[in-house]
């Protein structure tokens, strides 16, 4: 038995109600990381055409729509829901101890810099930077830049930095203004500081 297209629909049996550009904004904007406008210039425009009824329906599904006017960029959270129990629609990403104070320290490289500044960050920089928080017991310069280079590579990977012409040079995404706020900034380095603690003799 075959299906019949509704009015308006895109395939047999479609009963959305969004256009086609929509739909693929929509997606886009769950399946994330982020849109921009340099690498996805029919979404973002979408993004922001139809910015009202994206919202609505991102809320249907618990989530909150950030747009970044200045850098052109979008994604989703999820809302501030309170004290309800609401499902996790998302995916979510196990951050390793070194993906978070990477992602930390390329934060605060950003916060430091001029509005609309682009900003550049070498590997090499960043894993002196994180030599910080190498373990006193950690006698492997090795692995220590394995960890390194593999939290590098997860930050590309999920478009918190861009290649750039020079080999491990990146630019820092301007979402992570976006990503932390100040409290949640302040309770990741209060545990820092505990576990430098802890392992100092």
């Amino acid at each position: 038995m075959t299906h019949e297209p509704m009015a308006g629909g895109h395939y047999p049996g479609d009963s959305g109600e969004l256009d086609l550009e929509t739909r693929r904004a929509f997606v886009q904007l769950l399946k994330g990381p982020l849109v921009t406008a340099a690498k996805h210039p029919e979404v973002w425009r979408a993004v922001i055409r139809d910015e009202r009824l994206l919202r609505s329906r991102l809320a249907d599904v618990f989530l909150d729509l950030v747009i970044d006017d200045e850098n052109e960029l979008a994604f989703t959270r999820p809302a501030e829901t309170g004290n309800a129990n609401t499902p996790t629609v998302l995916r979510t990403e196990r951050l390793t101890f070194m993906d978070t104070v990477m992602l930390l320290a390329l934060r605060q490289r950003l916060l430091s810099a001029q509005a609309g500044e682009r900003v550049m960050v070498d590997l090499d920089e960043v894993r002196e930077q994180l030599e910080l928080y190498r373990t006193a017991g950690d006698t492997d310069p090795a692995g220590y830049a394995k960890r390194v280079n593999a939290s590098w590579k997860k930050l590309d990977k999920y478009s918190l930095l861009t290649k750039t012409s020079t080999d491990d040079r990146m630019e820092i995404s301007p979402v992570l203004r976006q990503l932390f706020d100040a409290e949640q900034v302040a309770l990741v380095e209060v545990e820092f500081r505990r576990i430098l603690e802890e392992d100092t003799p």
